[in-house]
């Protein structure tokens, strides 16, 4: 049986003005498909919710309500490293507190993936 290396690329940005960025760059290191889901941050949750957690407030003030998680999957690990090298520099490596983060996952099984659209859908 020939199994296929698919990994999944997860990027955690809290600027959320970034996103078109963040998928042009997926773009050029042509992965496509990728899924986008508005996310919170656990101290953000923490910090509205949790009485003894209200003191985080006054350090949460720079972040955004919302994040933006993207994820997508590829046949191709160099595709996928491409897009980390870029985003690393985009980010600077994601040093700064409360910027992001990123991580690929290995896929074990993949159902639908690189499915293409009818072509009277398209047109």
């Amino acid at each position: 049986m020939n199994e296929e290396k698919i990994q999944a690329l997860f990027i955690i940005i809290n600027d959320p003005d970034k996103l078109g960025d963040v998928l042009q760059v997926l773009l050029d290191c042509e992965i496509r498909g990728a899924t986008i889901m508005e996310t919170q941050g656990m101290a953000k949750v923490l910090s509205d919710r949790i009485p003894i957690f209200f003191g985080l407030r006054g350090l949460l003030e720079d972040e955004h309500e919302i994040n933006k998680t993207i994820f997508a999957l590829s046949k191709h690990p160099e595709k996928i490293d491409q897009a980390i090298t870029k985003l690393s520099e985009m980010f600077h490596s994601f040093e700064e507190a409360c910027t992001g983060m990123m991580f690929v996952v290995p896929v074990v099984k993949a159902i639908g993936l690189g499915q293409k659209f009818p072509q009277n859908i398209i047109e």
